[in-house]
């Protein structure tokens, strides 16, 4: 299949339950966050409609996580800064810049996963693995996340490398976020070797779910790239290919097991 033949809708091909999961009820709190973060500074003026934001697929994830018992949560690219670009001290080590009680300064931009994600399924007592090759990053989501630490396990190696060392049908979310925006081209390889992994070794439960951030963010486009599939330009038609379809397909694309 040729990436220039291939293009996303923007879809919802399933539907979740009409009632607040627990999750749900955590995640709401963020809302407004999570849409800024997912739009602010980038030029929307090609789409007719926008794609939907973190929000609608952080909580369409989480449902389904908590709605099948999941488990085991893998992230790939952990929550790096302790805030968002505006505020002083981004992507500084400096803890004095880490404050929980005001959540209008964190890194919505980068969506801040981590700490939403074990905020909200923090009931459900899951296995949380988050992955980075920065120790610098990692020493700062340990802090951001240190009331989860419970079940919390920080990784500094490759994405490569854990996603090698896990057991078959062992992942009940995997959340993909590794490497930037630009230039786009090494991430998206990275991210396609990380697809390829997850289906040789069949990582993903049966009832698992893969979300991969950026998909329409627009930075790349500003550099050239026509894809408008952002870092999954090469592991989203890959994944399609090898037994996963869409679920959502809006500014994150979340994908199932057939």
């Amino acid at each position: 299949m040729k990436l220039t033949q291939f293009c996303l809708p923007t879809l919802l091909v399933c539907t979740q339950a009409t009632h607040a999961t627990q999750a749900t009820t955590i995640l709401n709190k963020y809302q407004q966050f999570l849409e800024r973060g997912t739009y602010a500074d980038q030029d929307w003026t090609s789409f007719s409609t926008l794609p939907k934001s973190r929000y609608n697929s952080f909580k369409t994830a989480f449902e389904h996580f908590e709605q099948h018992n999941g488990r085991i949560i893998v992230e790939l690219g952990t929550t790096r800064s302790f805030v968002g670009g505006p505020f002083p001290g981004c992507n500084e080590d400096n803890p004095l810049y880490w404050e929980p009680q005001a959540p209008e300064k964190w890194d919505w931009g980068a969506g801040s996963f981590t700490r939403v994600a074990a905020e909200c399924l923090a009931h459900l007592h899951p296995t949380f693995h988050t992955i980075d090759l920065c120790p610098e990053h990692i020493n700062r989501c340990k802090l951001i996340t240190w009331d989860f630490s419970s079940f919390m396990h920080y990784h500094v190696c490759t994405s490569v490398a854990f996603l090698q060392s896990c057991t078959p049908e062992s992942i009940d979310l995997l959340y993909m976020d590794t490497g930037n925006m630009h230039p786009i081209e090494p991430t998206a390889r990275m991210q396609l070797a990380e697809a390829r992994i997850v289906v040789e070794r069949n990582l993903i439960a049966p009832n698992g779910i893969i979300l991969i951030d950026d998909i329409r963010n627009q930075t790349p486009k500003k550099f050239g790239d026509t894809s408008e599939l952002g870092k999954g330009k090469y592991a989203i038609p890959y994944l399609l290919e090898h037994g996963f379809e869409l679920v959502m397909s809006e500014y994150q694309v979340l994908l199932k097991r057939k």
